[in-house]
């Protein structure tokens, strides 16, 4: 409720326009008498407050309990009294982002360390050198033909000796074995600077490799999720067509179910905190993927069933061009940054 004196003058301070009530017309400013008292002001900023706070809970209440019901009348217009979807994301993503670098790592990812780096190095290329054993063995009992392990036996042993060797002696070995093959065989250019980068990140943080490379990655999950958002929108405006609705509807959907992923992901991260474990996160796909079908389900009006099934292909869709996006995510931290 509005407690401020009405000024006499019907002449707008910020833009000059007549105000003929108490709100301008042309800039929207309220026509009141600036001299406040700090009784005003502090009345204003705690009618601000418990008008922002009010918005907040309903809007999560809503989205957390009637799934689809903030989407579906976001769309239809009512949207006074809910948060700026775009404003909530925003914030959202923010915090858990902030809380999943607190969780992933507690020591600097970018120093490097050369203690333990055998024994961390045989713990991430051991497998190989495992594997390559195996392919000598059943080369040499003739079990399997030469032409069909040759390649994948020399990558095995490439990339263990890449893991002990220095960078100048590991990119030698690497490029000797690439032209043992003939040109159709050798990697590719994506392949080779990849793992020429790699090698040169090794390098550089020796056994914090590792960390260095998983904090390059966490670092573009903002930017690989904002190219998400309008993907998973086209996605629905593929599989929900209807005339009623436009692109921009779908993308509303789109930041609402981003938002209460990362506002479950925060809860698991708190609730994990103190266990030092992870191992329910399984039951939080469950979950995301019950709130998803209800969500189509409520909001686009579909029946259970049609919106399980199209649940199922819109995640399938989803996921294909999310692990692209992850692909050239990682392409561009090796080869590229």
């Amino acid at each position: 409720m509005k407690t401020q004196h009405l000024r006499q003058d019907k002449t707008c301070l910020n833009c000059g326009h007549e105000v003929p009530d108490r709100f301008c017309g042309h800039c929207g400013q309220e026509n009141v008498d600036t001299k406040e008292s700090f009784g005003h002001l502090a009345g204003h900023f705690f009618q601000d407050i418990t008008h922002y706070d009010s918005k907040l809970l309903l809007t999560l209440k809503y989205l957390f309990f009637y799934p689809g019901k903030v989407t579906k009348e976001y769309i239809a217009g009512k949207r006074q009294m809910f948060v700026n979807p775009i404003r909530l994301y925003v914030f959202t993503s923010f915090v858990f982002f902030l809380l999943a670098a607190m969780t992933t790592s507690h020591h600097d990812p970018y120093a490097r360390e050369d203690s333990h780096e055998k024994s961390t190095q045989k713990a991430v290329f051991g497998g190989l050198v495992d594997t390559a054993e195996k392919i000598r063995g059943r080369l040499d009992s003739g079990k399997i033909a030469p032409k069909d392990t040759a390649k994948a036996f020399a990558d095995a042993n490439a990339l263990a000796l890449i893991g002990q060797d220095s960078l100048e002696n590991a990119a030698h070995v690497y490029d000797s074995l690439q032209h043992t093959f003939t040109e159709d065989q050798r990697d590719n250019w994506v392949k080779r600077k990849t793992i020429m980068r790699f090698l040169q990140l090794r390098d550089k943080y020796g056994a914090n490799v590792g960390y260095a490379i998983q904090d390059k990655f966490l670092h573009s999950y903002p930017k690989m999720f904002f190219l998400l958002l309008p993907f998973f929108a086209l996605l629905l405006s593929w599989f929900f067509r209807r005339k009623d609705l436009v692109y921009g509807d779908h993308a509303i959907f789109s930041i609402h179910m981003h938002t209460v992923v990362f506002m479950l992901g925060i809860l698991a991260m708190l609730i994990g905190m103190p266990f030092h474990g992870f191992a329910y996160y399984e039951w939080l796909v469950l979950l995301i993927f019950i709130y998803l079908v209800l969500s189509l389900r409520n909001t686009y009006q579909l029946s259970f069933g049609k919106a399980l099934v199209k649940s199922i292909g819109v995640l399938i869709a989803y996921a294909l061009g999310s692990a692209i996006v992850l692909l050239l995510f990682l392409f561009f931290i090796l080869a590229i940054t």
